[in-house]
C-alpha cells in the first residue's frame, strides 16, 4: 500500500532512476553516441528535498543495471536539495554536497514541483471523488487551462507594460 503522506527515499530513487533511464535511453535510440549521452547526463541536475537520504541508499552506490553509459547515470548526474528545503537540513554534509548555489544558477526555480503540489492540493477533494481514469483527464485539462490562462495573462501584462511605456514616452514628448 503506497504511503500517501510522503514518499520514502526508496520510492523517490525508483522514480528518479526510471526518469533518468527514459530520458537518456531516448538519446541512444535517436543515434547519439555514448559520449554525447554521457555529456547530456553530466549537464543534468536533479533537485529534490530529501536528496541526501536518496543518495545515501545502498542501491545508489552501485552502477545501474542498464547498458553503458546509462549504468553510470546516477553517479554522473548532479544532485541538489532545493533551495526551500536546504535551509532545514542541519547536517553540514547536506549543505556541502547538495548545495544548490554551487550547481545551479540563482534564477533557476528549484521549487517548481513543490509549488505545483501546493497548487494541485487545492483540487484534492474534487479529484479524489472521481474515478481513477477521470482523475488523469481532469488534471490534464486543468493544467492545460491554467497554462493557457497564465500565458494569456503574461502576454496581456507585457502588452500593458509596453503601451504604458509608450504612453509615458508620448506624454513626456508632448510636455516638452
Amino acid at each position: 500500500m503506497p504511503n500517501e503522506r510522503s514518499e520514502s527515499p526508496t520510492q523517490a530513487y525508483t522514480v528518479l532512476i526510471l526518469w533518468l533511464y527514459r530520458r537518456f535511453k531516448k538519446l541512444l535510440d535517436d543515434g547519439k553516441n555514448e559520449e554525447q549521452v554521457r555529456e547530456a547526463i553530466l549537464s543534468t541536475c536533479i533537485a529534490y528535498d530529501n536528496m541526501c537520504h536518496v543518495d545515501s541508499l545502498k542501491a545508489a552506490k552501485h552502477d545501474l543495471p542498464f547498458p553503458s553509459p546509462l549504468d553510470k547515470a546516477w553517479k554522473l548526474v548532479s544532485k541538489v536539495i532545493d533551495r526551500l528545503h536546504l535551509r532545514n537540513h542541519v547536517d553540514p554534509k547536506c549543505k556541502r554536497l547538495y548545495n544548490t548555489n554551487d550547481k545551479i544558477p540563482e534564477h533557476y526555480n528549484t521549487m517548481a514541483c513543490e509549488q505545483t503540489f501546493v497548487w494541485a492540493s487545492r483540487y484534492k477533494k474534487i479529484v479524489c471523488a472521481m474515478p481513477h481514469l477521470h482523475q488523469f483527464f481532469f488534471l490534464h485539462r486543468l493544467v492545460k487551462y491554467i497554462t493557457t490562462s497564465t500565458q494569456k495573462n503574461a502576454t496581456s501584462y507585457v502588452k500593458y507594460r509596453y503601451f504604458q511605456n509608450q504612453n509615458q514616452g508620448n506624454h513626456s514628448h508632448i510636455n516638452t
